[in-house]
């Protein structure tokens, strides 16, 4: 008799829900997988989330450690919350972002980035800050590939 079922009896299903991790309900998903959004640009944003994407601070976590400076602007060490958020090329275009947006923009997390999405926006709005917020995380990973594999300066 199988406890886990309604019926007592086990079947394939029954066991794999039960030994199956439960899965994550994640908030920014829905966001970035999109018929607005490129796949390229999404896969990007997903593994940026999950922590996958190959910065220099998540290679040296992997075992493979090199000397390590932010491409963009040459002062700092290269790690997520630098290249996207800390890192003055990167703040600039947070800054441009909020002032096309006439707001305040400050985040402390990913999450709060996804948050500007729950604000009472227009669909049409909706998917143009979604499209944007995405676009910013992908330039600035364009923008570093540039110059730290073609020696190519994007200001």
């Amino acid at each position: 008799m199988w406890l886990n079922s309604s019926k007592g009896d086990l079947n394939f299903n029954d066991a794999y829900l039960h030994k199956a991790p439960p899965s994550q309900n994640v908030h920014w998903a829905k966001i970035i997988w999109s018929q607005d959004v490129p796949p390229s640009k999404s896969l990007t944003i997903w593994r940026l989330m999950h922590n996958k994407l190959l910065t220099d601070e998540n290679l040296s976590i992997r075992g493979c450690y090199t000397p390590s400076m932010c491409n963009c602007c040459s002062a700092s060490i290269e790690t997520s919350s630098h290249l996207f958020f800390e890192c003055p090329y990167a703040s600039r275009l947070w800054n441009w972002l909020a002032s096309v947006l006439n707001m305040n923009l400050q985040f402390t997390s990913y999450d709060d980035v996804w948050k500007i999405c729950d604000r009472n926006w227009s669909a049409q709005c909706k998917v143009v800050v979604k499209a944007s917020l995405i676009n910013m995380f992908s330039t600035i990973w364009y923008v570093r590939n540039q110059a730290r594999f073609s020696d190519k300066i994007i200001h």
